[in-house]
């Protein structure tokens, strides 16, 4: 009745003096279908348990994925990861290092760094996994590039000079990159410790390109061989470094326990113009002293 107030939609049953709950019987509410109890016995009857233990000896159900699944699903995941897929079970390890896999993985990281349009496998033997191994390259996520650089000062004595005798000065300061494989950098220069500085750059990868924090910024590069190019826009000037790749830390003869190739970098040049042109006509260039020892080194991180 829509006069006194309680109409509702016709869809909606509303037998008067009969509850909506009771208008199921009791004989649909007890009796079960015929699918309902059928089904279990079937799939169990389905089931070939061999198979099923054969897989689990494997690595488990994971691994029982297509290849060509697996194959486009492993293109996108970074370098260092390939390691870890490896001790999953037999097949992954296999398959993780078989070379129709390496290519991709050369074409998405050297094609992007160098701008490049083809790869040339016939200089490493025609094997991208070899020329994944041996060409120099940036290391892309995972972690970042930190150089330290640390300097004791002299002490300009004077009539306001307020330093006790015997006081030493030191400053510290660091330096951080971390590459995207699409020609991205993030950069900062700050007195800040790792420990403070890989959540502030964490923080601008989850907000995503162009975020601003107060000592990271945004930039590019692009290398060439093993020469490193990078720019970066500050609020002052525009910084540019070159760096070189160093393959393997046995060269320095250092080892601070670093797995992998291409952990560290050297920088050869710093530069900085107002203008960002650093042509070396530029009238506004400047270019500094590089310190000695001056070298990025990996950090990783697993929340970068």
């Amino acid at each position: 009745d829509v006069s006194d107030g309680t109409w509702h939609p016709p869809f909606i049953g509303d037998d008067e003096g009969v509850d909506d709950d009771s208008s199921v019987s009791s004989s649909e509410e007890t009796q079960p279908t015929s699918d309902t109890s059928s089904n279990p016995v079937n799939e169990a009857e389905d089931i070939d348990v061999e198979n099923h233990l054969e897989r689990i000896r494997l690595g488990g159900l994971p691994c029982s994925i297509p290849d060509e699944i697996l194959h486009k699903c492993f293109a996108y995941l970074p370098i260092d990861d390939h390691a870890s897929l490896a001790l999953v079970s037999p097949h992954w390890s296999r398959f993780t290092r078989c070379e129709s896999l390496y290519k991709i993985l050369c074409q998405r990281i050297y094609l992007n760094q160098s701008k490049r349009k083809t790869l040339h496998a016939s200089r490493f033997g025609n094997s991208y996994r070899k020329m994944l191994e041996l060409r120099p390259r940036v290391r892309t996520g995972g972690g970042m590039y930190v150089l330290k650089y640390q300097e004791v000062r002299k002490i300009q004595r004077d009539m306001w000079t307020e330093i006790p005798v015997g006081a030493v000065l030191e400053s510290v300061y660091y330096r951080y990159l971390y590459f995207f494989e699409d020609g991205r950098v993030m950069y900062a220069l700050t007195p800040a410790n790792p420990v403070e500085m890989i959540p502030r750059f964490s923080k601008m990868l989850l907000h995503g390109y162009g975020s601003k924090d107060k000592w990271g910024v945004w930039g590019r590069y692009q290398i060439k061989k093993d020469v490193v190019k990078i720019w970066v826009s500050q609020e002052w000037h525009d910084v540019c470094f070159q760096l070189k790749v160093i393959p393997s830390n046995a060269v320095l003869h250092y080892d601070m326990g670093d797995k992998g190739v291409c952990t560290t970098m050297q920088m050869e040049k710093h530069m900085s113009s107002k203008s960002g042109n650093f042509d070396e006509n530029s009238y506004d260039l400047v270019v500094y002293d590089v310190p000695l020892n001056g070298y990025f080194r990996f950090l990783k991180d697993k929340r970068l």
